[in-house]
């Protein structure tokens, strides 16, 4: 290994470190085909960092001790290039002009598609926290509301050239400040949108899956790969649980059956079984309960 590449490769790893804090980076190629560029600028007390690599890996893990440890979290847009993070238990995937809000106290793996450009936003963590910008909001942010959007117009319009030219210490901290402005309605979009997309997705789940007897809340949970307690929070309006809800969609599914004379030739029991009731006896009970009549008094009547 050429020993100048050898070096410049070490030097940019510390570069990143001293920056950005305890991250470790990989690079499977021949050193003489590595690229990897930083700069950082200081905009009041807020840190700026454009980072441009080929590298095919970066790993900070969860908790370490370093300068950005409970002090930071990373705004970052990515600038050039496409990358896929994993942050909590879930993939990210970032193209060009996406942002995402990441705590280094959490265990982040970027893995890069081929080379790309970065601008990463060291924001205080205290003043995210004071405006409610907490780690449960962290993750890709939406860019399709007006806040959304003009952040990142903000973020796109930085360069070198333009800060050398541009920030004067009368500007202070107000950068920093207009991006948590910008942020705090934008995570509430984005909240909003998460909790619609997951509601639909599970409502579509448990459609297409009454007929399995077994269908219930941790089977939903898997397949969208949230926690129990965030499906609950989905359906809170409903004033009722997972469990009732399902019921809820089986007897109106059934009824829909009873009333289709191309169903003429199934018996109530079959139809029953068909969503996925497993005992014909509970079933006619929750339906004379439900409806106020029995499944065949209901089948008669239509």
């Amino acid at each position: 290994m050429d020993k100048h590449k050898k070096s410049e490769m070490t030097q940019w790893s510390e570069n990143i470190q001293n920056v950005c804090g305890d991250f470790k980076t990989s690079f499977d190629k021949q050193p003489d085909l590595f690229i990897g560029e930083v700069q950082s600028f200081l905009l009041g007390e807020t840190e700026i960092v454009f980072i441009k690599s080929n590298a095919i890996y970066f790993l900070r893990k969860k908790g370490m001790a370093d300068r950005v440890n409970d002090r930071f979290c990373f705004l970052v847009l990515q600038h050039t290039g496409k990358m896929r993070i994993g942050y909590k238990n879930q993939d990210i995937y970032l193209n060009e002009g996406d942002i995402v809000l990441l705590d280094p106290d959490e265990t982040i793996e970027m893995y890069p598609q081929g080379l790309f450009t970065h601008i990463s936003v060291h924001l205080s963590r205290e003043k995210l926290f004071k405006q409610g910008i907490t780690t449960d909001y962290f993750g890709k942010l939406t860019t399709s509301n007006m806040s959304g959007h003009l952040l990142k117009c903000l973020l796109q319009s930085l360069s070198a050239a333009n800060i050398e030219l541009w920030y004067a210490k009368e500007d202070g901290n107000a950068f920093e400040d207009a991006l948590i402005a910008l942020i705090k309605p934008t995570i509430n979009y984005k909240n909003i949108e998460m909790i619609d997309h997951h509601r639909l997705k599970a409502e579509r789940f448990i459609l297409e899956n009454l007929v399995h007897p077994n269908l219930n809340a941790q089977m939903i949970a898997d397949h969208l790969n949230i926690s129990l307690r965030q499906l609950y929070r989905l359906f809170k309006n409903e004033e009722t649980s997972i469990h009732k809800y399902i019921q809820m969609r089986r007897l109106e599914k059934v009824q829909y059956d009873l009333k289709d004379n191309k169903n003429k030739n199934l018996s109530i029991t079959e139809m029953a079984m068909k969503c996925g009731f497993g005992d014909s006896a509970h079933f006619s009970k929750l339906f004379r309960k439900t409806v106020g009549i029995s499944p065949k008094a209901f089948r008669a009547k239509t």
